[in-house]
């Protein structure tokens, strides 16, 4: 994907830094060597021109990985969102086990359903996101070598593509069984209605023979209506728990939206980059000060050769004569 730059308000131009960097200079005006002044203005052009391309392209960088962190959150709030529509129900299915047991069942299976859906999502996204930081820092290590490093720090928490699959596998699998017992489960519903009224007494009174213990277990075993009237309770209370949580971390993602705070990544770069055009700024204030003393040098040796010329006409013809020959050979 193609990085486009956007303006970055934050960092000072580099009009700023050059006149910082020309007090700075003022103050400690010391000669230079003449060979490293005659090499530096031969080169300087070239590599101001390369550096100013470094520059605007650590901060296309760094605006690259903003806009996709927020494409990511974005992401966020809506698989929160489904994480929370998945507690919603599942909290429901537990509580209207007691009451409707078809009901109850397909409220908690499509809450798996859901589940797993944003949690799926959530590992792509996060796997998506790490990808994106790992070839930008590739670009930024072509532009400044060996900063693998000193930015691994700053990537923020990473999820490496084996992990991230065993994940996706697990959340998947999960579900899935979870899907397939409700199903099953509402078939029976149906079929064996003395099963149902037994799961029924057991949720309400607590207890049941040993023999239809065991027919609901089977039946029903890893849904709600296989729980006894205290785990239904405990069920109930870690399903309002785990809602509560959800919602909170959705008001957190929301909030980090609206706010579109910079990544620490981002911040980094941008740091960088405007540490070079300091960098740049001083020597672009060098190169002009170079650029001042060669003419003034030229205009001297004018000012010498007009003198000489004045008190010796001869100069000039001897100087001619002088340039006729280097022409001819």
């Amino acid at each position: 994907m193609a990085l486009v730059q956007t303006p970055t308000p934050s960092h000072q131009t580099e009009e700023d830094y050059e006149a910082d960097a020309e007090l700075l200079r003022d103050k400690d005006d010391s000669p230079l060597d003449v060979e490293d002044d005659v090499l530096f203005l031969k080169q300087f052009p070239s590599w101001r021109k390369k550096e100013k391309k470094r520059i605007r392209t650590l901060y296309a960088i760094a605006d690259h990985i903003d806009e996709s962190h927020q494409k990511a959150t974005k992401i966020k709030v809506v698989t929160t969102s489904a994480s929370v529509a998945s507690g919603v129900l599942s909290l429901l299915g537990l509580a209207l086990a007691t009451t409707t047991a078809g009901g109850s069942l397909v409220l908690t299976a499509v809450g798996h359903g859901l589940g797993a859906v944003a949690g799926v999502t959530e590992i792509v996204t996060n796997v998506r996101k790490n990808s994106r930081n790992k070839r930008a820092l590739a670009q930024v290590n072509s532009i400044m070598p060996n900063s693998d490093q000193e930015l691994e720090g700053v990537k923020g928490e990473k999820t490496t593509f084996v992990t991230a699959a065993g994940d996706l596998v697990y959340k998947c699998g999960n579900a899935w069984d979870n899907i397939k017992k409700h199903l099953r489960a509402l078939q029976l519903t149906r079929t064996q209605p003395h099963v149902t009224s037994a799961a029924k007494k057991l949720m309400t009174a607590g207890h049941v023979s040993a023999r239809s213990g065991r027919q609901v277990q089977k039946a029903f075993g890893g849904t709600a209506l296989a729980m006894t009237k205290n785990a239904l309770r405990m069920g109930r209370a870690a399903a309002a728990l785990s809602l509560g949580q959800d919602i909170y971390t959705l008001w957190e993602d929301w909030k980090d939206l609206k706010a579109a705070n910079p990544t620490e990544l981002a911040e980094e770069l941008r740091a960088r980059a405007a540490e070079r055009e300091r960098v740049l700024a001083e020597h672009t204030c060098r190169y002009r000060k170079l650029q001042v003393r060669v003419g003034f040098y030229l205009l001297l040796l004018l000012f010498v050769f007009l003198l000489e010329l004045r008190t010796d006409p001869r100069a000039l013809f001897l100087l001619g004569k002088h340039s006729t020959t280097e022409l001819n050979l």
